[in-house]
């Protein structure tokens, strides 16, 4: 497989059992499915080894904007998103496999915002409970409440209409 970001090959790296795909040349690191779960908790002592080794790398200027394709299946575009309600850490994730790409020191960064599972499903709640209650998100809620009995008075309507042909 080869980089996303320097189309040089990626070296696999046992870690605790795990193989994992890194970048020598920009300190990138590739997770098969649900690989990322075994390394993401700061407890984890497989990612603390894993964010040491790839900090020896130095990343060269990289336009990180730029959309990447897979490193595992070549022909799919990958899409950026963050990986978090924080908005702290953006990933790369594959529509296709499901692997997730983190740039160099995302994994150190995102070990560091949720040191636990309770901490991440904490900012979970949070952002659900700021989102209800935004102004944004109350004004659409609204809309579609509007739209929904609209659609319910059209199709009351629509029935008398179908009866009335029918007798």
């Amino acid at each position: 497989m080869k980089c996303p970001r320097t189309n040089t090959d990626l070296t696999p790296v046992k870690v605790g059992g795990i193989t994992v795909d890194i970048s020598e040349a920009c300190g990138g690191v590739f997770f098969d499915n649900h690989e990322l779960e075994h390394f993401d908790e700061k407890h984890e002592r497989r990612g603390q080894v894993l964010v040491e080794h790839l900090s020896q790398f130095v990343p060269p200027q990289l336009n990180l904007s730029e959309r990447i394709s897979c490193p595992k299946c070549t022909d799919v575009v990958m899409a950026r998103h963050f990986y978090s309600p924080e908005h702290l850490v953006e990933i790369d994730e594959c529509p296709g496999c499901g692997g997730i790409w983190f740039d160099y020191a995302e994994l150190e960064k995102l070990r560091e915002l949720f040191p636990n599972q309770s901490d991440r499903q904490r900012a979970e709640e949070r952002f659900v409970s700021q989102m209800e209650t935004s102004s944004r998100y109350i004004t659409h809620q609204r809309e579609l409440e509007s739209k929904e009995e609209l659609a319910s008075r059209l199709r009351r309507r629509g029935m008398y209409f179908i009866d009335f042909f029918l007798e």
